[in-house]
């Protein structure tokens, strides 16, 4: 068996054998994969068996203290396995989830992030349609369902990975703009509609050489939430990339408005499930009853992740000391001086 650092690899091969993944452990390879700073992640191989395992950290492997709760590896398991259900092959296949492990499908090997197609320039509008295509159907099919929301309704973990470092660390280090990022806070307490994947950003998009070829991964913090954290994360992260890239920015930019698009008809082409809404009281906002979503709280949850990635606790590893700087001042901008539109965003980098 080969050994990754990370974990240990003999108690992960006896637990495959345990569930029947595997016949035995010596028949059990194991490699450590990138970017597992809230999970050891590796990638496993036996006999009839070709997964990656994911377990959760309880201490993040970032400079700064991080702590969150480890059981939120099974919320991620049953998101998976409800985001499956809604949009087939949207998502890998759950293989097994038992004892801390999570057992999913691995990605054929020619596919890689979406995050370093957009690093090198290439921004596919056809897949960020098809991105926000699926969470216009993850979120119109959880809307307001009973079982949804009682299901993901525990947001611990969305708290301790989400809004402390991306929102109350942010307003400590930025005291002139807790206003509204407290009030950011607050509208997403007080507008929990839909499934909320929590980390919808372009590292979590797995694509392949066809546009079809697209999986979203990584739904730790999965949770009954806001509508506009999702889309402000991706179009954050596609502004991000137009401050680190400049001469990609309109190509960032079509990618944005595709996918803002993309979630609107997907809403459209959404199937409910068969549960019992929690209310059949009109809903205000977002495409929840046709309109747009919330346009300031998005903007908002925009202007807290960008200042997030350059003063709070997960800063963005590819910006320049310039780069920080021009981030820092279009987050404050967002927060003080906030656009009619987030798109309109772009506008402000020229």
């Amino acid at each position: 068996m080969t050994s990754a650092a990370i974990l240990d690899t003999g108690a992960l091969a006896r637990h495959l054998v345990s569930r029947g993944l595997a016949t035995s452990p010596l028949d059990v390879e194991v490699r450590e994969l990138a970017g597992g700073v809230s999970n050891d992640v590796v990638a496993v191989r036996a006999p009839g068996l070709d997964a990656v395992v994911k377990r959760a950290l309880g201490r993040l492997r970032v400079a700064e203290e991080w702590l969150a709760d480890p059981g939120r590896i099974d919320t991620e398991g049953r998101a998976l396995r409800l985001a499956g259900r809604l949009v087939p092959g949207a998502v890998p296949a759950v293989l097994d989830l038992a004892d801390g492990y999570l057992v999913i499908e691995r990605a054929p090997d020619p596919w890689r992030t979406w995050k370093q197609d957009l690093l090198a320039g290439t921004a596919r509008v056809a897949v960020a349609d098809r991105l926000g295509r699926a969470l216009g159907r993850w979120q119109s099919a959880t809307a307001r369902e009973a079982g949804v929301a009682g299901e993901f309704a525990d947001v611990t973990a969305f708290d301790q990975l989400r809004v402390d470092p991306f929102h109350r660390t942010v307003a400590r280090r930025h005291p002139g703009l807790a206003g509204p990022i407290h009030e950011t806070i607050e509208t997403m307490a007080a507008n929990r509609r839909c499934l909320v994947h929590g980390d919808y950003t372009p590292k979590n998009v797995l694509v392949g050489p066809a546009a079809t070829d697209l999986w979203v991964i990584d739904w730790e913090v999965a949770h009954f939430g806001d509508p506009t954290f999702d889309p402000a994360w991706t179009v954050g992260h596609l502004l991000l990339k137009s401050i680190h890239r400049p001469a990609s920015a309109p190509a960032y930019a079509a990618a944005a408005r595709a996918f803002l698009a993309g979630l609107a008809a997907g809403w459209l082409e959404a199937k409910p499930l068969e549960a019992k809404p929690l209310s059949t009281a009109p809903l205000n906002g977002g495409p929840f009853n046709g309109g747009p979503l919330d346009a300031a709280q998005l903007v908002r949850q925009a202007g807290c992740l960008l200042l997030a990635r350059v003063d709070g606790k997960s800063p963005a590893e590819y910006l320049t000391a310039n780069g920080r700087a021009r981030t820092r001042a279009l987050g404050r901008g967002l927060l003080a001086d906030p656009p009619a539109t987030l798109t309109d965003a772009w506008e402000r980098l020229t």
